[in-house]
């Protein structure tokens, strides 16, 4: 089974739509979410059908946390805090329903899927560091940890007792090292390119592989605009920032 691995959707549909488009097609392929359906984004409520429909499994990200008041968002800058507010307000209750459903972690034998960290991972910390990274190595359970949270996709390795960390975008999947991976994000990358971002892990074939996927910035920076959310979180989206 190949295991289509998305995070940070965060409301964004015409990134969603576009990404999913992309995924492997047919039923040995299973789609999970790494968090963060909503926030930031005018389209939280279809994001939250469109992943429901399509069978994803998910974790609890911060800003799904956040409308639910399971973290205190006076932690976030104030566009996020806003953002988390305004998603707050126009979530229905089957909406409401869903994100209440969602786990801190999910674990499986192969891989270990959460939002920040597995250490602390209702504090949603980011990974930004080999030290960070660390933490979770010692609490692994299982040869891989997929993450999001920091919108920027890399990869940690730890081999031999060793720390390394790659941005490229194809890893194959050694005996004697346990990975770290950050998926990036669909709805709002980081890292300098405006593409919705995800990754790709084949079991059989032993490799992870991200995608990235254009998508219509123009609609849904228009849409953020006309919701009335902060004009940021339009303009952000163009430069991939």
């Amino acid at each position: 089974m190949k295991h289509v691995i998305i995070s940070d959707i965060h409301g964004n549909l015409p990134a969603f739509e576009a990404a999913q488009k992309t995924f492997p097609k047919g039923k040995s392929t299973e789609i999970i979410c790494a968090g963060d359906v909503v926030g930031y984004g005018a389209e939280p409520v279809e994001c939250i059908k469109k992943i429901s429909a399509m069978g994803a499994r998910n974790v609890l990200g911060n800003h799904d946390a956040g409308v639910l008041d399971k973290t205190d968002i006076s932690r976030f800058n104030r566009r996020a805090a806003e953002a988390v507010l305004w998603t707050k307000e126009h979530l229905d209750r089957a909406s409401l329903d869903f994100l209440r459903s969602l786990p801190y972690v999910l674990e499986e034998d192969l891989f270990s899927v959460v939002h920040g960290t597995l250490h602390e991972p209702e504090e949603f910390i980011y990974m930004m560091t080999g030290a960070d990274a660390m933490h979770t190595f010692e609490v692994m359970k299982s040869k891989i940890c997929f993450v999001g949270h920091s919108h920027i996709p890399s990869v940690f390795i730890l081999r031999n007792g060793k720390l390394s960390q790659t941005f490229a975008k194809k890893i194959m999947i050694k005996e004697n090292a346990s990975y770290i991976v950050n998926v990036g994000s669909i709805g709002q990358p980081r890292d300098g390119d405006s593409r919705a971002c995800y990754c790709i892990y084949d079991p059989e074939e032993n490799k992870i592989e991200f995608r990235r996927v254009k998508y219509d910035i123009d609609t849904a920076a228009d849409r953020i605009i006309k919701a009335g959310l902060p004009e940021i979180l339009a303009e952000r989206l163009f430069i991939g920032s």
